[in-house]
Protein backbone atom coordinates (compact mmCIF):
# COMPACT_ATOMS: atom_id res chain seq x y z
CA UNK A 1 0.00 0.00 0.00
CA UNK A 2 1.51 3.22 -0.87
CA UNK A 3 0.07 7.21 -1.39
CA UNK A 4 -1.29 6.80 -4.44
CA UNK A 5 -3.34 3.78 -2.97
CA UNK A 6 -4.85 5.94 -0.74
CA UNK A 7 -5.20 8.66 -3.94
CA UNK A 8 -7.52 5.76 -5.37
CA UNK A 9 -9.57 4.75 -2.82
CA UNK A 10 -10.51 8.81 -2.20
CA UNK A 11 -11.59 8.78 -5.65
CA UNK A 12 -13.34 5.50 -5.30
CA UNK A 13 -15.44 7.04 -2.47
CA UNK A 14 -16.05 9.96 -4.32
CA UNK A 15 -16.82 8.11 -7.68
CA UNK A 16 -20.12 7.11 -9.20
CA UNK A 17 -21.36 4.26 -6.76
CA UNK A 18 -19.22 5.96 -3.89
CA UNK A 19 -19.75 6.64 -0.54
CA UNK A 20 -22.97 8.75 0.07
CA UNK A 21 -21.44 10.99 3.39
CA UNK A 22 -18.01 11.38 1.31
CA UNK A 23 -20.14 12.31 -2.01
CA UNK A 24 -21.96 14.84 0.23
CA UNK A 25 -19.05 16.64 1.53
CA UNK A 26 -17.57 20.29 0.49
CA UNK A 27 -14.65 21.79 0.88
CA UNK A 28 -16.40 23.96 3.83
CA UNK A 29 -17.58 20.79 5.05
CA UNK A 30 -14.10 19.14 5.64
CA UNK A 31 -12.90 22.56 7.45
CA UNK A 32 -13.99 21.12 11.12
CA UNK A 33 -12.34 18.18 10.31
CA UNK A 34 -8.93 19.20 8.83
CA UNK A 35 -8.53 21.36 11.83
CA UNK A 36 -9.58 18.60 14.31
CA UNK A 37 -7.10 16.47 12.83
CA UNK A 38 -4.15 18.72 13.01
CA UNK A 39 -4.94 19.18 16.59
CA UNK A 40 -4.82 15.66 17.07
CA UNK A 41 -1.40 15.31 15.66
CA UNK A 42 -0.39 18.18 18.09
CA UNK A 43 -1.72 16.44 20.67
CA UNK A 44 -0.18 13.23 19.58
CA UNK A 45 3.31 14.60 19.60
CA UNK A 46 3.00 16.13 23.00
CA UNK A 47 1.71 12.44 24.77
CA UNK A 48 5.34 10.76 23.03
CA UNK A 49 3.79 8.13 21.60
CA UNK A 50 5.38 7.49 18.26
CA UNK A 51 3.39 5.01 16.68
CA UNK A 52 0.15 7.53 17.63
CA UNK A 53 1.61 10.24 15.87
CA UNK A 54 1.98 8.10 12.96
CA UNK A 55 -1.64 6.58 13.61
CA UNK A 56 -2.93 10.97 13.42
CA UNK A 57 -0.31 12.08 10.66
CA UNK A 58 -2.43 9.88 8.51
CA UNK A 59 -6.13 10.66 9.31
CA UNK A 60 -4.74 14.20 8.91
CA UNK A 61 -3.16 13.04 5.67
CA UNK A 62 -6.45 11.94 4.16
CA UNK A 63 -8.60 14.89 4.61
CA UNK A 64 -5.98 16.78 2.99
CA UNK A 65 -6.02 14.56 -0.07
CA UNK A 66 -10.01 14.46 0.43
CA UNK A 67 -9.86 18.44 0.09
CA UNK A 68 -7.51 17.58 -3.13
CA UNK A 69 -10.04 15.08 -4.61
CA UNK A 70 -12.59 17.70 -4.26
CA UNK A 71 -10.29 20.82 -6.08
CA UNK A 72 -9.57 17.86 -8.96
CA UNK A 73 -13.46 16.99 -9.28
CA UNK A 74 -13.70 21.18 -9.78
CA UNK A 75 -11.25 21.35 -12.56
CA UNK A 76 -9.05 23.05 -10.24
CA UNK A 77 -5.45 21.46 -9.87
CA UNK A 78 -5.12 17.67 -8.47
CA UNK A 79 -2.40 16.02 -5.98
CA UNK A 80 -0.18 15.77 -8.17
CA UNK A 81 -0.17 19.83 -8.69
CA UNK A 82 -0.86 20.50 -5.00
CA UNK A 83 2.88 17.93 -4.61
CA UNK A 84 4.98 20.02 -6.71
CA UNK A 85 3.68 23.63 -5.66
CA UNK A 86 5.03 22.31 -2.37
CA UNK A 87 8.20 20.86 -3.96
CA UNK A 88 8.88 24.24 -5.73
CA UNK A 89 8.19 25.87 -3.25
CA UNK A 90 10.35 24.62 -0.67
CA UNK A 91 13.17 24.40 -3.23
CA UNK A 92 12.59 28.10 -3.72
CA UNK A 93 12.92 28.44 0.48
CA UNK A 94 16.26 26.99 0.34
CA UNK A 95 18.62 28.60 -1.92
CA UNK A 96 21.32 27.36 0.58
CA UNK A 97 20.60 23.86 -0.58
CA UNK A 98 18.94 23.88 -4.15
CA UNK A 99 20.89 26.82 -5.16
CA UNK A 100 24.55 28.81 -4.56
CA UNK A 101 23.70 30.69 -1.67
CA UNK A 102 25.35 30.37 1.76
CA UNK A 103 23.71 30.00 5.19
CA UNK A 104 25.55 28.84 8.17
CA UNK A 105 22.78 28.73 10.85
CA UNK A 106 19.54 28.31 11.78
CA UNK A 107 18.70 32.03 12.44
CA UNK A 108 19.99 33.00 9.32
CA UNK A 109 17.98 29.93 7.14
CA UNK A 110 14.95 31.69 8.88
CA UNK A 111 15.81 35.34 8.23
CA UNK A 112 16.40 34.30 4.47
CA UNK A 113 13.17 32.44 4.33
CA UNK A 114 11.02 35.46 5.92
CA UNK A 115 12.48 37.50 3.18
CA UNK A 116 11.88 35.47 0.42
CA UNK A 117 8.28 35.29 1.85
CA UNK A 118 8.38 39.23 1.92
CA UNK A 119 9.35 39.62 -1.32
CA UNK A 120 6.16 37.41 -2.85
CA UNK A 121 3.71 39.76 -0.83
CA UNK A 122 5.30 42.68 -2.25
CA UNK A 123 3.00 45.67 -2.92
CA UNK A 124 0.65 44.38 -0.51
CA UNK A 125 -0.09 44.15 3.55
CA UNK A 126 2.39 42.25 5.46
CA UNK A 127 -0.60 40.96 6.99
CA UNK A 128 -2.19 39.59 4.30
CA UNK A 129 -2.52 35.89 4.21
CA UNK A 130 -3.30 35.04 8.00
CA UNK A 131 -6.39 33.51 8.17
CA UNK A 132 -8.69 34.32 10.88
CA UNK A 133 -10.48 30.87 10.84
CA UNK A 134 -6.96 30.21 13.14
CA UNK A 135 -7.12 30.62 16.91
CA UNK A 136 -6.84 34.17 18.26
CA UNK A 137 -3.52 33.21 19.61
CA UNK A 138 -1.94 32.02 16.71
CA UNK A 139 -3.42 35.13 14.63
CA UNK A 140 -1.68 37.79 17.20
CA UNK A 141 1.55 35.90 17.10
CA UNK A 142 1.83 35.76 12.89
CA UNK A 143 0.53 39.61 13.37
CA UNK A 144 3.26 40.39 15.88
CA UNK A 145 5.70 37.91 13.58
CA UNK A 146 4.65 39.93 10.39
CA UNK A 147 4.90 43.58 11.77
CA UNK A 148 8.50 42.72 13.24
CA UNK A 149 9.66 41.34 9.87
CA UNK A 150 9.80 45.11 8.72
CA UNK A 151 11.15 46.63 11.83
CA UNK A 152 7.67 47.41 13.84
CA UNK A 153 8.79 45.67 17.41
CA UNK A 154 10.30 46.14 20.86
CA UNK A 155 14.41 45.78 20.97
CA UNK A 156 13.82 43.78 23.52
CA UNK A 157 11.26 41.34 25.66
CA UNK A 158 11.90 43.37 28.79
CA UNK A 159 10.21 46.50 26.64
CA UNK A 160 7.64 44.03 25.96
CA UNK A 161 6.69 43.17 30.17
CA UNK A 162 7.10 46.84 30.60
CA UNK A 163 4.35 47.40 27.57
CA UNK A 164 2.32 44.44 29.53
CA UNK A 165 2.62 46.28 32.86
CA UNK A 166 1.12 49.32 31.15
CA UNK A 167 -1.85 47.53 29.85
CA UNK A 168 -2.66 45.74 33.03
CA UNK A 169 -2.95 49.39 34.88
CA UNK A 170 -5.20 50.10 31.83
CA UNK A 171 -7.63 46.96 32.90
CA UNK A 172 -7.56 47.72 35.94
CA UNK A 173 -9.07 51.09 35.16
CA UNK A 174 -11.61 49.83 33.08
CA UNK A 175 -12.83 47.40 35.92
CA UNK A 176 -13.22 50.17 38.17
CA UNK A 177 -15.17 52.30 35.81
CA UNK A 178 -17.28 49.02 35.20
CA UNK A 179 -17.71 49.75 31.46
CA UNK A 180 -17.50 46.55 29.52
CA UNK A 181 -16.43 47.04 26.07
CA UNK A 182 -13.45 48.63 27.74
CA UNK A 183 -12.84 45.74 29.95
CA UNK A 184 -12.75 43.74 26.97
CA UNK A 185 -10.64 45.96 24.85
CA UNK A 186 -7.83 45.92 27.94
CA UNK A 187 -8.33 41.92 27.94
CA UNK A 188 -7.74 41.62 24.37
CA UNK A 189 -5.04 44.35 24.28
CA UNK A 190 -3.01 42.35 27.59
CA UNK A 191 -3.67 39.06 25.88
CA UNK A 192 -1.96 40.16 22.40
CA UNK A 193 1.11 42.01 24.61
CA UNK A 194 1.39 38.38 26.14
CA UNK A 195 1.88 36.66 22.36
CA UNK A 196 4.41 39.33 21.99
CA UNK A 197 6.30 38.23 24.82
CA UNK A 198 5.99 34.27 23.75
CA UNK A 199 7.01 35.68 20.51
CA UNK A 200 9.98 37.52 21.75
CA UNK A 201 11.64 34.66 23.57
CA UNK A 202 11.01 32.11 21.15
CA UNK A 203 7.74 30.22 22.95
CA UNK A 204 4.68 29.55 21.20
CA UNK A 205 1.52 31.11 23.10
CA UNK A 206 -0.95 28.39 21.50
CA UNK A 207 1.59 24.94 23.00
CA UNK A 208 2.30 27.30 25.68
CA UNK A 209 -1.06 27.06 26.75
CA UNK A 210 -2.32 24.33 25.62
CA UNK A 211 0.25 22.84 28.45
CA UNK A 212 -1.15 24.63 31.12
CA UNK A 213 -4.71 23.67 30.36
CA UNK A 214 -3.56 20.30 30.34
CA UNK A 215 -1.92 21.02 33.92
CA UNK A 216 -4.81 23.14 35.30
CA UNK A 217 -7.09 19.49 34.38
CA UNK A 218 -4.71 17.37 36.35
CA UNK A 219 -4.32 19.07 39.37
CA UNK A 220 -7.80 20.24 39.34
CA UNK A 221 -8.88 16.69 38.98
CA UNK A 222 -6.08 15.15 41.57
CA UNK A 223 -8.00 17.78 44.02
CA UNK A 224 -11.27 16.64 42.66
CA UNK A 225 -10.49 13.11 44.04
CA UNK A 226 -9.34 14.11 47.60
CA UNK A 227 -12.41 16.29 48.17
CA UNK A 228 -14.60 12.91 47.22
CA UNK A 229 -12.13 10.73 48.90
CA UNK A 230 -12.67 13.39 52.02
CA UNK A 231 -16.36 13.42 51.69
CA UNK A 232 -16.51 16.70 51.22
CA UNK A 233 -17.74 19.15 48.36
CA UNK A 234 -15.84 22.56 47.41
CA UNK A 235 -18.90 24.30 48.49
CA UNK A 236 -18.20 23.55 52.15
CA UNK A 237 -14.44 24.83 51.84
CA UNK A 238 -12.46 27.75 52.28
CA UNK A 239 -10.04 29.33 49.77
CA UNK A 240 -7.59 28.85 51.75
CA UNK A 241 -8.44 24.90 52.16
CA UNK A 242 -8.75 24.61 48.59
CA UNK A 243 -5.61 26.70 47.95
CA UNK A 244 -4.02 23.93 50.13
CA UNK A 245 -5.25 21.24 48.32
CA UNK A 246 -3.64 22.77 44.91
CA UNK A 247 -0.47 22.93 46.51
CA UNK A 248 -1.03 19.05 47.54
CA UNK A 249 -1.91 18.32 43.80
CA UNK A 250 0.90 20.22 42.87
CA UNK A 251 3.61 18.02 44.63
CA UNK A 252 2.14 14.85 44.00
CA UNK A 253 2.25 15.53 40.13
CA UNK A 254 5.51 17.34 39.82
CA UNK A 255 7.66 14.23 38.87
CA UNK A 256 4.57 13.43 36.20
CA UNK A 257 4.55 16.61 34.65
CA UNK A 258 8.16 17.18 34.66
CA UNK A 259 8.97 13.67 33.16
CA UNK A 260 5.38 14.55 30.62
CA UNK A 261 6.39 17.51 29.43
Amino acid sequence: MNFYNLVNIMARLRGPDGCPWDLAQSLSDLRPYIMEEAMEVVDAIDSGNRLHIAEELGDLLFEIIFAARILHEEGVCDIDDIISAIADKMIERHPHIFGDKTLGTAEEVKKSWEEIKAKKRAGDSVLDGVSENLSALVVAEKYGRRASEIGFDWEKPEDVIEKLEEEIDELTEAIQTGEKNDMEDEIGDILFTVVNISRSIGVNPELALRKTNRKFSRRFRHMEKNVIQAHKSFRSMTIDEMEQLWENAKEALKGLENTSE
